[in-house]
Parts: structure tokens; C-alpha cells; sequence
């Protein structure tokens, strides 16, 4: 008898429910696609996102753990966890340290990695990224990418992105963060410097959901928009997530595969996840 495999797609999550549409539910889509002989199961790693969706819209959507007990209480014995986690920060820990605690619920429990992991996908977002961006790219413009931010260690993802936006060709594009550096002031004086009229601010971040509503775009002066506003610039906001590119949905699914494949899941012989995932031994440090 074959074992009753599921891929679980495990995100931060969002309370929005229009970019929730674009993003989230597009890219759990896209690996239902891929993985057609896996059952599919969401979770969230925001435990306020879980309740205000169940207090506001009375939707449920399981933690990590819940998702994983009810995987176990449903009979599977295989479960493919696909993280749609930015890179290998604090919440991709915490994830991960659930899915090492509850691995002998299972015959497999493995996952895939967070967008920005190897240098081929920092190379690949830059690409992705850069030619998305062709369509708001003028001579007096800088593109700025706005991030999270963590105190992680992983924080340093945002300087190799920028850099691959350099070997790729794209100059004009930037990469700032919310909550940790490069700062909004960072990219103000390097924008200065750069003397130009115009920027097209856009979030690096899966969703277009609070920080990229209020932090970026928001009408309050201490936004990113505001601030360049009072330096005098022209200011455009691009609300588009990355879940919005259909290429870096993909990478997401690669990972996916990846994972699959280094588990044996592949032939049907997998026995366990691969390794720790220790974020000191990774080759791409890589927060929501």
C-alpha cells in the first residue's frame, strides 16, 4: 500500500486579503501544480496573522505544529515542506526547529529551502527582479527594493541581493530595509549621490501587505514615500510582491523539487531530512 504523502507550504502569511490573492494562494497553486500526487496543507509562522484571520474573516489556517499533528493524526507517513520565507532568518528558524522536533512523527519529513539560499537564486532574483523593473527604468530613476530586515545573521542576504543586481547589469536598482540596514537613510544619501529626479519604490517581500502599505507607501511622513517626497523627488509606488512574479514562484518550486529529490522521495525510498540546516554552514545566508 503507498503511503499518503503532503506537501505543506509554510509562510508568514498576511492579513490582506487582495495580495494574499496574488502572492500566497498563487504560490501554493504552483507547487499543488507541481507536486499533483501530494495532498496539499498550508501554515502560518505569524501567530497574529492566524488569529486575526480567524477572529475577522473566520478563516483557519493551522500553525506549524497544528498543521503537523493534523498531518500525522490524517494518516501520512511523507510530508514535503516547501517554506515561502525570504531567507534564513529568525522565522525560518523557528520553523525549522519544529519541523526537527516533529520528524519522528513520520517515515519523511523534509523541506525546501527559503527563496535566497545559493548563489544561483541570488543571481536568478537579480535577474528576475532587474527585467521585471524594464518598464519603470528611466535614465533619472533609481528602482529601490524595500525589505524587512532582521537582526539575524541572515541580514548580510540584502547586501549579496545588491551586489548580484550589480554583476547583472542593473546599477539603478537598490536594495534598503525596514528594520535593520541598508536603512531608509542609506538609501536616501546614496540616492543623493547618484543625482537622480525620480524613484520607483517597490517591496522585496513575498506579500505588498503592512510594511509595504504603511512603511513604504503610506501617507504618514515618516514613510519611505513621504521621506523622498520632502527631498523633492518624484515618487511612484509599485505595490507588486514578489509571489507576483511568476519566476520567482518558481524558484520556490525548485526548491521544492530539490528537496524531494535529495530525500529520496523521488523512487520512493526517502528516510529522513537530509541535514540540519544550520545557518552558519550555508554556502547563501539568506527573514519573511
Amino acid at each position: 500500500m503507498e503511503k499518503k504523502k503532503a506537501i505543506l507550504v509554510i509562510s508568514f502569511g498576511t492579513s490582506y486579503r487582495e495580495t494574499r490573492e496574488k502572492t500566497l494562494d498563487v504560490i501554493e497553486r504552483d507547487l499543488q501544480e507541481a507536486f499533483e500526487d501530494y495532498e496539499f496543507r498550508r501554515a502560518y509562522t505569524s501567530p497574529t496573522i492566524v488569529r486575526i484571520l480567524r477572529e475577522r474573516d473566520n478563516i483557519q489556517v493551522d500553525s506549524v505544529e497544528e498543521a503537523l499533528i493534523r498531518l500525522k493524526n490524517d494518516g501520512f507517513r511523507i510530508v514535503l515542506a516547501q517554506t515561502t520565507h525570504v531567507i534564513h532568518g529568525f522565522e525560518y528558524d523557528r520553523m525549522k526547529d519544529t519541523l526537527n522536533r516533529y520528524q519522528d512523527l513520520f517515515d519523511c519529513l523534509t523541506w525546501g529551502e527559503p527563496l535566497l539560499t545559493s548563489q544561483e537564486d541570488y543571481e536568478e532574483a537579480a535577474r528576475i527582479l532587474g527585467q521585471g523593473m524594464e518598464c519603470k527604468r528611466r535614465a533619472d530613476t533609481d528602482l529601490i527594493f524595500m525589505g524587512h530586515g532582521t537582526e539575524h545573521a541572515a541580514n548580510s542576504s540584502y547586501a549579496r541581493l545588491q551586489e548580484a543586481f550589480f554583476r547583472q547589469g542593473f546599477s539603478d536598482c537598490l536594495v534598503g530595509t525596514v528594520e535593520a540596514s541598508p536603512t531608509l537613510e542609506n538609501m536616501t544619501a546614496l540616492v543623493e549621490g547618484r543625482r537622480s529626479g525620480r524613484v520607483v519604490l517597490t517591496p522585496f517581500l513575498v506579500v505588498a501587505g503592512d510594511h509595504a502599505c504603511r512603511d513604504m507607501a503610506g501617507e504618514d511622513e515618516h514613510s519611505w514615500k513621504s521621506r523622498f517626497l520632502q527631498k523633492g523627488y518624484q515618487v511612484e509606488c509599485l505595490m507588486k510582491g514578489l509571489g507576483e512574479y511568476k519566476e520567482i514562484r518558481q524558484m520556490y518550486v525548485r526548491h521544492a523539487k530539490e528537496a524531494e529529490n535529495e530525500a529520496g522521495l523521488c523512487s520512493g525510498n526517502g528516510a529522513g531530512r537530509r541535514r540540519t540546516d544550520d545557518f552558519a554552514g550555508q554556502e547563501g545566508a539568506g527573514a519573511v
